[in-house]
């Protein structure tokens, strides 16, 4: 088997490595989506939008930085701040220092749908990974998880 063959093909511990992440993702994100939908009527998205403005200095984010952290497109963020808007759990304040830009900003309504909602998110997170994993296990998944996203 020539080089060019062998870059072709992942090995089969890498196949592992990368299909496991792809299988896990996507059976805990529509695990998340699901319960989150059925028990509170948002979906994985609003809730990252949501604990996302949590975690922000203030509670809010201008647009741009909101779409840097969350896994959408800025115009995916836009439609997605807008239904929230709509909803009474975000709200969109004008940047006083430069008059084109916006904020998204957690409301008060938008903090107690995310107090509501975290029991269900931490549950789901749960029983997809920690529970599955020793203490030991799970610290060194961390650990790997830091190193594959080290920039």
């Amino acid at each position: 088997m020539s080089s060019a063959d062998r870059d072709e093909y992942l090995t089969e511990d890498e196949f592992r490595a990368w299909h496991g992440s792809l299988q896990f993702t996507d059976a805990a994100l529509r695990a998340l989506d699901a319960a989150l939908s059925a028990g509170h009527g948002i979906s994985i998205k609003e809730f990252d939008v949501l604990i996302t403005l949590f975690n922000a200095p203030d509670g809010r984010l201008r647009m741009t930085e909101l779409a840097d952290r969350v896994v959408l497109t800025p115009s995916g963020v836009s439609h997605l701040v807008t239904r929230l808007a709509r909803a009474g759990m975000v709200e969109r304040i004008v940047d006083d220092d430069d008059r084109r830009s916006y904020f998204a900003a957690l409301t008060t309504a938008g903090r107690r749908r995310l107090h509501e909602a975290r029991p269900t998110h931490n549950e789901v997170v749960r029983a997809h990974l920690t529970r599955r994993l020793t203490a030991a296990q799970l610290a060194t998944l961390g650990t790997l998880w830091d190193k594959v996203l080290d920039d």
